[in-house]
């Protein structure tokens, strides 16, 4: 929209916004304010958890909408000049925590500008989004009928008539605006415009306002973009806008079938695989840097690797309809030729990632891998501390108490005596020091467990001292004591005990439900720790569970009257 601002008329985008009847008032920038969330004394199973009604589509969100939107055959590859979004928590996605910054209003202005460009002077592109049963005249009714189904997939509802008409009008001052293009194309151009930049195209808003002092359905169009973007990070497809427009979500039955369908389309792998990559900071991998006189196996291509483990590995496990349980104890993972030196693993040639049996070695899922093992090491060596933090946190949900604000580093070693750094922690962390509650009982146990891995994760059977090294130890998970010889049979400790699965119950639920957990969803968690605990369900069937959910289909009677206005400069 920037020629409007230039030739200094009113903003357009403003006026329209002004003329909708939602009664719009606010800022975009900043994003709406969360009111206080609702108590849970009794009758918690009658409310639903306290959510923002606008939460703001994440970067990788805005991404697949757009192409979506549009039928493009990629991302459109605009979001690497957007503000980073930098969530509190492991998520990206919180409704809660995405606002709308200056900077990135300005973006988003500059690439509703870019995408509309392309689209209008590219034939094939325009056809693409041009209804099947767009009317060949009069001019009036083509803009209408264009307008009414492209507006319908950009807001995820369908357009009230006040919003068309102002549609209609900004359509009509395309060629005024953009006289070098056919009429028709200038108002397309125009109109896609300003509705890549309206709150409903950048907020999921529902709009269903309260019937009481009790949690209450979603209309079928908000519900479908719940799923959409819980299940596919994207707008709702046609099939799914149908059942949105029907009734079939309020069915159950019907609902269930829909989920089974968007289930079993690849884009919920991909979902699903970006959940375990937030979750281990696999992002992280790729800063890592050792010396190559130290670690000579460990070359620039590693990290990379690395990271790439991770997504091949959770891809795999989900596409065998794997559980909890196979993360961490499945005997197989992904290497290329570097990894594969740094594991010490023969007969993997190139740059390709491929699939490698690790029975019979000291290798077990998700917490023996190099990227985890090296991201929690220090530069020289391993780091019992940090990975045994990392677990505590992540993967086990324990209630470590928080750090020292500047906790003193650990005592250098004597090179006269050299110690092992277990020796080492211990002394300086565990029984009879001021550690020995958390980093005694909770963190050193579970961190020692990984001694046999160096800096790089690669597996050793003597320190850099030539000290034998030993990863035995105990853990009480939940008061259950567990004793293990190393990292596999951590590993497999981990998998069976209910309090690792609860814990993923409750990352996943922040994930799949764009929020914090909160005291009404104790029930849904019972519900999802039992079946991944005790049914060894499939990560693809917790997801069903949190999805088909009453926490997931309706919502608080907490409302915001508000909705975010966009204010053009």
């Amino acid at each position: 929209m920037r020629r409007l601002l230039t030739r200094g008329r009113p903003s357009l985008l403003a006026a329209l916004l002004a003329a909708s009847p939602l009664g719009c008032v606010g800022d975009l920038e900043g994003g709406p304010t969360e009111p206080e969330g609702f108590g849970c004394a009794t009758g918690c199973d009658e409310l639903a958890a306290s959510t923002s009604r606008f939460p703001r589509l994440s970067h990788p969100q805005w991404e697949h909408t757009v192409r979506d939107l549009l039928r493009l055959d990629a991302d459109p590859g605009l979001t690497s000049t957007f503000p980073s979004d930098a969530p509190r928590g492991f998520f990206d996605n919180d409704g809660a925590e995405l606002n709308v910054s200056g900077d990135l209003r300005t973006e988003y202005q500059r690439a509703a500008e870019r995408i509309a460009e392309r689209v209008a002077t590219d034939p094939a592109a325009l056809m693409r989004i041009l209804p099947a049963d767009l009317p060949a005249s009069p001019e009036t009714a083509r803009a209408r009928a264009l307008l009414e189904d492209l507006g319908l997939r950009a807001y995820r509802r369908p357009l009230t008539s006040a919003e068309l008409d102002t549609y209609a009008t900004l359509f009509a001052r395309g060629p005024e605006l953009y006289p070098d293009d056919d009429p028709f194309v200038g108002g397309v151009r125009l109109c896609l415009e300003a509705m890549l930049q309206s709150p409903h195209f950048l907020y999921r808003a529902e709009l269903t306002p309260a019937t009481g002092e009790t949690a209450f359905a979603l209309n079928g169009y908000e519900l479908a973009s719940r799923l959409s973007y819980a299940l596919w990070a994207s707008m709702p497809d046609d099939d799914l806008f149908e059942a949105a427009a029907s009734g079939a979500l309020d069915d159950p039955e019907s609902l269930d079938a829909e989920v089974t369908r968007m289930l079993e389309d690849p884009r919920v792998d991909e979902v699903l695989v970006r959940y375990h990559e937030q979750l281990l900071s696999v992002s992280l991998y790729r800063d890592l840097r050792r010396s190559s006189t130290l670690f000579p196996d460990f070359t620039a291509d590693v990290p990379g690797a690395m990271a790439d483990e991770v997504r091949y590995f959770v891809r795999d496990v989900i596409s065998h309809d794997g559980g909890v349980r196979e993360l961490f104890t499945s005997r197989f993972t992904y290497v290329n030729e570097p990894l594969a030196a740094i594991y010490g693993i023969d007969g993997v040639s190139g740059a390709a990632m491929q699939r490698v049996s690790l029975e019979g070695s000291d290798r077990s899922g998700l917490l023996t891998m190099g990227g985890f093992l090296a991201r929690n090491a220090s530069d020289i060596d391993s780091d019992p501390i940090r990975r045994g933090v990392f677990v505590n946190h992540r993967i086990l949900c324990a209630p470590l108490p928080p750090p020292p604000v500047a906790p003193p580093p650990l005592p250098a070693d004597d090179m006269t005596m050299p110690h092992t750094l277990r020796e080492r922690v211990t002394t300086f962390t565990g029984a009879g020091t001021c550690g020995a509650s958390c980093h005694g009982t909770m963190i050193n146990p579970i961190g020692f467990a990984f001694e046999h891995f160096d800096a790089v994760g690669a597996y050793r059977d003597r320190d850099r001292h030539d000290l034998p090294l030993d990863s035995a130890d105990s853990y009480a998970f939940q008061g259950n004591t567990r004793e293990f010889a190393d990292a596999v049979e951590l590993s497999a400790i981990v998998a069976d005990e209910r309090m690792t699965h609860a814990c993923y119950a409750e990352h996943l639920l922040q994930f799949v439900h764009g929020r914090a957990p909160s005291t009404m969803d104790e029930g849904l968690l019972r519900h999802v720790t039992r079946a991944s605990h005790h049914d060894s369900a499939s990560l693809r069937d917790l997801v069903r569970i949190l999805v088909t959910s009453e926490a997931f289909r309706q919502r608080s009677p907490v409302e915001l009257d508000e909705l975010p206005r966009v204010e053009m400069e």
